[in-house]
């Protein structure tokens, strides 16, 4: 077996790429079934390694955004208790737009900046090395070898991530509001339970787990679509990321127009 140089091009470069993108997300999550029924294994290692690029290098730079966006919700609530007729309404809308829009966007677009592009960097760089036909030949899938382990931490962590996020812009926004206007965290979940009901908070928590279920087949496919060129890491790793951000607001307004 031999791994062709320019793999994925061509007139049928698209279809080519969205079919094994399909291909490998199936086969991916094939394999989780079948790890639940005890009859596989997961690379535990690989698994580790990848909690700690979509996971722990994120969570800092993710905990200070979600403060600074508690902060701003905080002060932009403050500026409506005091200068509008119905703060309420306002309040939900904003509150809205940011923890069920923005925060989900911005996780998923995180989690693909870094654990995405390192997904396709891994894959492109199997292809230039040549390790991807070492692995063929060994009867190794390469793309459940690289895929697998990423896929299941971008999942898991996007969804724990979307839960932190929303607690700490939370708490940053309530603590504003209390200090500045004397608002009670009391008051402040009543009024927004009346506007924000739970559908929305699955919403904003399914949201991320989604991003990162179609972002990592994109790096993976992007990666093995490097070919021999190694000029094609750097291709791969920038066409993943402008494309998971593509992706993310395509499907994010999907979203919104078919269930929101």
């Amino acid at each position: 077996m031999h791994y062709p140089d320019r793999p994925l091009t061509g007139p049928a470069g698209t279809l080519e790429r969205l079919g094994l993108g399909a291909l490998a997300l199936a086969d991916c999550l094939w394999l989780y079934l079948r790890i639940l029924g005890g009859r596989a294994r997961l690379d535990l290692p690989a698994f580790a390694t990848a909690l700690r690029q979509s996971g722990l290098s994120v969570l800092p730079a993710l905990t200070l955004v979600s403060i600074a966006l508690g902060l701003i919700l905080g002060r932009q609530g403050e500026l409506l208790l005091a200068g509008f007729a119905l703060p309420d309404a306002l309040l939900i809308s904003l509150t809205y737009a940011i923890a069920l829009e923005v925060i989900p966007v911005l996780i998923g677009i995180l989690v693909a900046g870094r654990a995405g592009v390192a997904l396709a960097v891994r894959q492109a760089g199997l292809a230039v090395s040549g390790e991807l036909d070492g692995l063929l030949v060994n009867g190794i899938d390469p793309i459940r070898f690289t895929l697998a382990p990423t896929l299941l931490a971008m999942l898991l962590m996007s969804t724990a991530f979307a839960v932190w996020t929303l607690l700490v812009t939370g708490l940053t926004t309530g603590a504003w509001l209390w200090a500045s206007v004397a608002l009670s965290p009391a008051r402040l979940v009543e009024t927004l339970a009346h506007g924000i009901g739970p559908a929305d908070l699955i919403g904003a928590l399914i949201k991320p787990p989604l991003f990162a279920l179609l972002v990592a087949p994109l790096a993976c496919v992007n990666g093995i679509a490097a070919g021999r060129d190694p000029r094609g890491i750097a291709r791969a790793a920038t066409a993943t990321m402008l494309g998971a951000i593509g992706l993310i607001l395509v499907v994010d307004l999907l979203y919104l127009l078919l269930i929101g």
